[in-house]
């Protein structure tokens, strides 16, 4: 038996496998619902015009299962010629293409999809990959959105939104991570030392030593190596 047999059913593994992006463009426009989603994921492995256009065009599938393997294709390829394609999709109605494409225009990291991701942090089925992806693009325009985000009753969206300052790196954001090391929360109090860790802004020396007293082991160990992290940048700097 071959690739494709009698009723069209690809072999989408080996259509990856030898490259045969003509194959699985083929799947991806004839196959089945599924073997239309596997196709679309296996072709972000390729850089090459005709997967993107195929995937730019699966972008408006009636599947959604294709529609956020399209988008995380094209993150995975990271062209920002995607970019104006994938800024529809964050209104899409299914959430999961929605996070799919958060994270895929951060990976891309077009800076003409901050407005758009800004506005999305208001969507809290995915405002958490949003946040994530603001900071992967890096603008210091996030910066007072990410910091609002601190004062939310959510805990994964504050760690969420620390994770986003620290890749931006932004020293605005200091103070505000420093107060989130006494939070209720485990994991916003470790974000927030991550955070402050990667800014490198020696303020935050003395709060990370007296944090060194936490309750969890784990959020010790990430401020120890925060605190090593900021040294290093001070030295750099």
């Amino acid at each position: 038996m071959g690739i494709f047999d009698g009723t069209f059913n690809p072999d989408i593994e080996k259509l990856e496998s030898e490259g045969d992006i003509n194959g699985l463009i083929k799947s991806l426009k004839k196959g089945d619902e599924q073997h239309q989603a596997m196709a679309a994921r296996a072709l972000g492995r390729f850089k090459d015009e005709l997967s993107f256009k195929a995937l730019i065009e699966a972008l408006e599938s009636e599947n959604a299962d294709v529609r956020w393997n399209a988008a995380s294709s094209l993150g995975r390829i990271g062209s920002d010629d995607a970019t104006p394609f994938l800024l529809p999709c964050l209104r899409d109605e299914k959430w999961y293409v929605r996070q799919h494409t958060a994270e895929a225009l951060g990976e891309i990291g077009d800076e003409r999809a901050l407005l758009p991701l800004l506005e999305s942090l208001k969507d809290e089925k995915i405002r958490n990959s949003v946040a994530i992806a603001l900071g992967h693009i890096g603008d210091p325009g996030a910066v007072d959105h990410l910091l609002d985000a601190l004062k939310d009753d959510d805990f994964s969206f504050r760690s969420a939104a620390e994770e986003a300052l620290g890749m931006i790196g932004d020293e605005k954001a200091v103070p505000a991570l420093i107060g989130a090391l006494k939070d209720e929360d485990m994991s916003v109090r470790r974000h927030a030392a991550g955070a402050l860790g990667k800014i490198g802004d020696e303020r935050a020396i003395k709060p990370l030593l007296e944090a060194m007293d936490d309750e969890r082991w784990y959020v010790r160990l990430q401020i120890e190596e925060a605190i090593q992290e900021l040294n290093n940048r001070l030295k750099e700097k």
